[in-house]
């Protein structure tokens, strides 16, 4: 089956800005249908974490969800290569905190994914680091 983008809802959107701020990255409100947030590795590489809602098409039904991916994104904020995606379910309304912490812990572990199997270093736009062995 194949994805719609949707148009994310206000407090989707004021979610996923406070999940940003925590991790000490700054979205961009340049447009209205996906967040973005740069991520910086030690090697100088630049990511970004791109948020959306999309429709899931199943046989009978479209299911909202928000999808959260890590890729490198041209000048045209067009994805050029697609690192990690993971879909979430939406929001509850907009003091849901189990979303709220999936989100983080989602965001974190990709990050941290990327870092060690790219071999790029360490994530140093986020504030939250893992233990060094």
């Amino acid at each position: 089956m194949t994805n719609r983008a949707l148009v994310m809802p206000d407090y989707v959107v004021e979610l996923v800005k406070l999940s940003l701020a925590q991790l000490g990255l700054d979205p961009s409100d340049e447009h209205t249908d996906i967040i973005t947030a740069a991520l910086r590795y030690e090697d100088g590489t630049e990511l970004s974490v791109v948020v959306m809602c999309v429709a899931q098409r199943s046989w009978f039904r479209e299911k909202p969800t928000v999808a959260v991916s890590i890729a490198k994104l041209d000048a045209s904020m067009k994805a050029t290569e697609v690192h990690l995606r993971e879909v979430m379910p939406v929001p509850y309304g907009p003091s849901d905190l189990q979303f709220l912490l999936t989100l983080n812990n989602n965001i974190l572990s990709m990050a941290w994914t990327i870092a060690a199997t790219a071999g790029m270093g360490e994530c140093i736009s986020l504030r939250s680091r893992p233990p060094m062995p």
